[in-house]
């Protein structure tokens, strides 16, 4: 084999172990659960944590229902243990646009929690801005599950989505 064919064999393995590289460090990973990252609020286990984009326009809230029914929201702040303790609310988002439920842990009831998201508002506006949000189920800092979506003043909630702890 001449050099010519010798050196772009090279490059070619070297493109590809630098690709792999590049997808490493991108988060391509087949894990389920991932470290959590820097999100608003008390760490809990469980945890519902909600960012979400356009808070300026938009007031978007995170609904949590207990095991034995109870609904945790911005107009039901704790219950069974749980607290939202971060909720934005038209640019009042001194955390950024976040909403945060929790559990200490050791504290949760057990059993299947249900959880969505409400485009509550448009901030005043005329318009029907939209928001994009992602929703995580957190325990111990670890990220069990993730879910995204677009809401807006026709589309209004997400689907409710389900965790059992």
């Amino acid at each position: 084999m001449n050099k010519f064919y010798l050196h772009r064999a090279g490059l070619l393995a070297l493109t590809l172990l630098s690709l792999a590289g590049t997808a490493a460090l991108s988060g391509c990973s087949d894990k389920k659960e991932e470290a959590a990252p820097q999100l608003a609020g008390t760490p809990g286990n469980p945890r519902f944590n909600l960012q979400f984009t356009n808070d300026e326009e938009v007031d978007l809230d995170l609904y949590v229902k207990t095991p034995n029914g109870a609904v945790i929201y911005y107009g039901n702040r704790e219950e069974q243990g749980g607290e939202l303790d971060v909720d934005c609310r038209c640019s009042a988002c001194p955390n950024g646009p976040n909403e945060n439920i929790y559990w200490v842990p050791g504290t949760a009831p057990s059993g299947t929690y249900q959880f969505y998201v409400k485009y509550y508002s448009s901030c005043g506006g005329a318009s029907s801005p939209s928001s994009t949000f992602t929703l995580r189920v957190v325990n111990n800092n670890t990220i069990l599950k993730t879910y995204t979506g677009t809401l807006d003043a026709n589309n209004r909630q997400s689907q409710t989505y389900s965790h059992t702890y």
